[in-house]
């Protein structure tokens, strides 16, 4: 299995990339082309899954391991097959997934296209034991405490009840999390600072 590859980009093209390695050119799928690359012949460093079914071998690229380790996960929930598992990676940050699934907020989730309530619900549901392992060992910032948690569903029905969108939600939620990372903070004090930053977002 091919689990690795540094070479030189040679195409991208419809979210697939040739990247060639010793005069050998591989196709692989990385979902959202432009998220990383370097310019045609370019070097680039993929961490590889090789898919296999009896009618098909292929390989799926991440930037970095955590990535990858999360799209397997995504992988082991019945009904998700690889493309629905780019797309959900694609769309999504570690840390928006982790906050979707460990908040049981199965809303968020449907934001990624292909990805309808029964989906996102069995995604919220056979991921949240699951999630905490993989972002402690990439350096993700650690979850909340489950107390906390609640603060922050709190936090999403509040904007969510004053007509905001999902997407103005989710960055004000992203700019919250890196000012108050590591504090203990009342649901007051978020949804002021969230009042404040979210006509930026």
């Amino acid at each position: 299995m091919i689990g690795y590859l540094k070479g030189r980009l040679k195409a991208a093209e419809d979210g697939h990339l040739l990247l060639v390695v010793n005069d050998v050119g591989y196709e692989v799928f990385v979902g959202v082309v432009d998220r990383y690359l370097p310019h045609l012949g370019g070097e680039l460093a993929l961490w590889i899954h090789t898919h296999v079914r009896e009618d098909q071998l292929a390989l799926f690229g991440f930037a970095d391991q955590s990535a990858k380790k999360i799209f397997l996960l995504l992988l082991g929930v019945s009904g998700v097959g690889p493309k629905l598992a780019m797309a959900v990676v694609g769309t999504l940050s570690a840390r928006e997934l982790f906050d979707a699934v460990h908040l049981g907020n199965a809303k968020a989730l449907t934001a990624v296209p292909g990805v309808g309530k029964k989906v996102a619900e069995r995604l919220a549901l056979e991921l949240k034991d699951k999630m905490l392992p993989v972002m402690q060992q990439g350096g993700v910032a650690q979850a909340a405490a489950v107390g906390d948690s609640q603060v922050w569903q709190d936090l999403m029905e509040a904007l969510s009840g004053l007509g905001f969108s999902d997407q103005k939600i989710r960055n004000v939620l992203k700019l919250a999390r890196n000012e108050f990372a590591g504090q203990s903070v009342e649901i007051n004090q978020l949804l002021k600072y969230s009042l404040q930053k979210i006509k930026q977002c």
